[in-house]
């Protein structure tokens, strides 16, 4: 969640730009963005996810004089959000419990900006070891669905629906059956979240390893200076090809 000042500096800097064709992100969708962005595998640059919060307009970075606030001030959310992970305080701490127009809103602004974050990277959320059959039932897989349900448009969500008409004797409209799923799909949030940033964190920490180890080989693959050279000239290898290097 943006600090009071954070949030005090987004209604000034981003209030003059009202006129953007496609808009820009509400302060829930920048805030589901920032968490998303600073749990993905790998890092993206700055240039890559700058354009997002204006939904990918770029025209606002024609004008130097008004982007360059804007550019400062999400590169600083950025930041903020950074630290809160590494002290482990990147936290979701909405509730559905008391559930009303405003905390529905939120969620869903929330949800929505998390998901447009996540689908920056997209073939980095697919588990190396599950299979195309597995695939339904990969907690990864369902977790990513859970928001893309709620944040992506054009995902068609009849499955979904199915599956709750099937498990309930209730003759609604189908407007009712669509804001149940919502719901639904809010309060599996806090489980999906919680799914992806460990599988995050699995996926940083195997990179790492992986180039620990490269590193360590290519280190035992090394010659000595005074060991006879791989070329097979019979010389040391400090008079052959380590001179040549």
């Amino acid at each position: 969640m943006l600090t009071s000042e954070l949030s005090e500096r987004f209604k000034i800097l981003f209030a003059p730009i009202d006129s953007l064709p496609r808009g820009y992100f509400s302060e829930d969708e920048l805030d589901g963005f920032m968490h998303a962005l600073v749990i993905i595998p790998a890092p993206l640059k700055p240039s890559e996810w700058l354009p997002a919060p204006f939904y990918g307009d770029i025209s606002i970075f024609d004008d130097a004089e008004q982007a360059n606030p804007l550019a400062e001030f999400l590169l600083e959310c950025y930041e903020y959000y950074c630290v809160m992970r590494n002290k482990g305080e990147l936290k979701y701490t909405y509730d559905l419990k008391d559930l009303n127009e405003g905390i529905f809103n939120t969620i869903y602004g929330w949800a929505r900006g998390f998901w447009y974050g996540l689908s920056l990277r997209m073939p980095l959320w697919k588990s190396p070891y599950v299979t195309k059959k597995d695939a339904k039932t990969d907690p990864v897989v369902v977790s990513m669905e859970v928001f893309r349900g709620l944040g992506d448009d054009t995902f068609d969500t009849t499955p979904m629906l199915k599956k709750i008409k099937k498990n309930s004797k209730e003759d609604i409209a189908d407007e009712e059956w669509e804001s149940r799923l919502i719901v639904n799909l809010m309060d599996a949030i806090p489980v999906s979240l919680h799914t992806l940033q460990e599988f995050s964190r699995y996926m940083i920490e195997k990179k790492t390893k992986e180039l620990t180890l490269a590193e360590e080989v290519d280190s035992s693959n090394k010659v000595g200076r005074n060991e006879d050279c791989p070329c097979g000239s019979g010389k040391k290898s400090k008079l052959c090809c380590a001179l040549e290097n």
